[in-house]
């Protein structure tokens, strides 16, 4: 694992979710959609295969961009970056969004808005077991990308005051920082960082915004001929009735089904990474343990690994047949992955790699309806869940969770209370004890490990079967050594067994 200097930035179609949200019942409006995004992918593949671009991975409706930039040059880098940028904003708003065959009809316009940053991060190649292989990089300049991406409005670029400050002039003096108001919104999710924000179309003048538009022609042409050779009749929905395999999922066999979506994620780790270049072969065993913990244990419990998203995994739940409740199967898991991640802290050849620092994880779950698929041009095609839970799950992680904690959403703690209510489950009565409210915010948290939720079960367990035995021997009825009940009151005339 080797340390790289470069920018990364994630552009994102913001209301993607909003639009699933409101299709989830429409089949045929879904597969428009999708039939969309999966054109957008292409344009926005070859786009960033004619501006030098690297493309590290797709999630929802997301893309995650990576250029490596050279130091010595790093003026007319940036530049270039800028370049790309604007021009996939230009993509969407000026082509995608006009494309003739989805103009006829009153389709959403997609909105798009990017978070950058610039800094040292590194390549990781994960081979995981029963797994293809996968890549992500590690390092706090993609994280950083994500979270303020995430705020930004439509139209809007955030960066970072590391990337501010390495701007040539012409575009440094664009920028505005943000507000005491604006930076309040974040949550302290960044700390110790200015954040400043542009419109795309102010960055460039006039000429250069006609030289990108130009650069975008065979793009244009690419967009227009996907969209007119996928067949919206092709594209199919069926239900999960097997645990999903990812490698069967496509465009034209899509799964749709209820199901829960986790999100962890390690805290502390990133930070080690941009502390020294002596220790990248320490933190490269960690985070190999890393993945294992939460990989092996997501398939311990039936879950499917979405992807890894630096030190972050994604991973769905749902009912297959024979399989058992999938939310109580998501939340086992949860407790395991925050159980293993503290007990790998504390190891002793592991804080000798942290150099005596400390990792952490926080883990966010939510349910509903989601949509698996594998979309992208051939060379990129990635795991896609699109569903509001995915984006509450993170939300539950990211804003809520801190550090060894579970977070669960309003909707799957009312189905906990109602499994209560409605049934003699002791799990979700331990559930039900184990998540508190997080003040008035509708997300409630737990920092219980798999091994105490497993004892309090069996404590309910005990506790019912002890208080069957009682209200049966004041019955007077007890069970004989073949399972028969037996009256044991007693007669006037004496005891007689019947």
């Amino acid at each position: 694992m080797n340390k790289i200097k470069g920018i990364h930035f994630y552009v994102n179609v913001l209301n993607m979710m909003s639009i699933i949200k409101e299709e989830q019942e429409k089949d045929e409006d879904l597969k428009r959609t999708i039939h969309r995004l999966q054109t957008y992918f292409c344009g926005f593949s070859k786009l960033l295969s004619i501006f030098g671009a690297t493309l590290e991975k797709y999630t929802g409706a997301r893309g995650h961009v990576v250029f490596e930039v050279d130091e010595d040059d790093i003026k007319d880098e940036i530049t270039k970056v800028f370049k790309t940028i604007v021009a996939c904003f230009i993509y969407n708003n000026e082509i995608f969004n006009t494309i003739s065959k989805y103009s006829q009809y009153n389709y959403t316009d997609f909105k798009v808005h990017a978070g950058m940053d610039y800094g040292s991060f590194a390549w990781y190649e994960i081979d995981e077991f029963k797994e293809t292989e996968e890549q992500t990089t590690i390092g706090a300049v993609a994280n950083n990308s994500a979270k303020i991406q995430t705020y930004a409005g439509k139209n809007m670029i955030y960066i970072m005051d590391r990337l501010y400050k390495k701007l040539p002039l012409d575009i440094k003096e664009r920028f505005n920082e943000l507000t005491e108001e604006e930076m309040e919104e974040l949550s302290g999710k960044i700390k110790d960082s200015k954040i400043y924000k542009v419109e795309y179309s102010e960055i460039f003048d006039v000429d250069t915004m006609e030289e990108i538009r130009e650069e975008l022609k065979t793009v244009e042409t690419r967009v227009n001929d996907e969209a007119n050779k996928l067949k919206i009749g092709e594209i199919s929905f069926s239900g999960a009735t097997k645990r999903i395999n990812f490698s069967k999922v496509s465009i034209n066999n899509n799964k749709k089904f209820d199901g829960g979506v986790l999100c962890a994620d390690i805290r502390g780790f990133t930070k080690l990474f941009h502390k020294t270049d002596g220790n990248l072969d320490d933190l490269s065993d960690v985070i190999k343990e890393i993945y294992s913990i939460m990989g092996e244990t997501t398939e311990e419990d039936d879950g499917v690994k979405v992807q890894y998203q630096g030190d972050r995994i994604v991973a769905i739940f749902h009912d297959f047949q024979d399989s058992t409740d999938y939310r109580i199967r998501m939340l086992r898991c949860a407790f395991n992955i925050n159980e293993k991640i503290q007990e790998l802290a504390q190891r002793f050849d592991i804080q000798e790699k942290l150099k005596q620092n400390n990792i952490s994880v926080g883990i966010g779950c939510a349910i509903g309806n989601i949509i698996a698929t594998r979309l992208g041009s051939n060379g990129n095609k990635d795991n896609i869940i699109l569903s509001y839970s995915s984006t509450t799950a993170d939300k539950c992680e990211d804003r809520y969770a801190d550090s060894n904690e579970v977070v669960i959403c309003k909707t799957l703690h009312d189905e906990i209370v109602a499994e209560v209510a409605n049934s003699s489950s002791n799990e979700y009565e331990v559930l039900k004890e184990a998540f508190v409210a997080i003040a008035t915010t509708g997300y409630y948290t737990s920092s219980l490990l798999l091994t105490e939720f497993v004892e309090k079960v069996r404590e309910k367990e005990q506790a019912k079967a002890s208080q069957k035995a009682k209200e049966l021997f004041k019955a007077g009825f007890i069970k004989n050594s073949e399972g028969e009940s037996v009256n044991v009151q007693t007669r006037p005339w004496g005891t007689r067994y019947e």
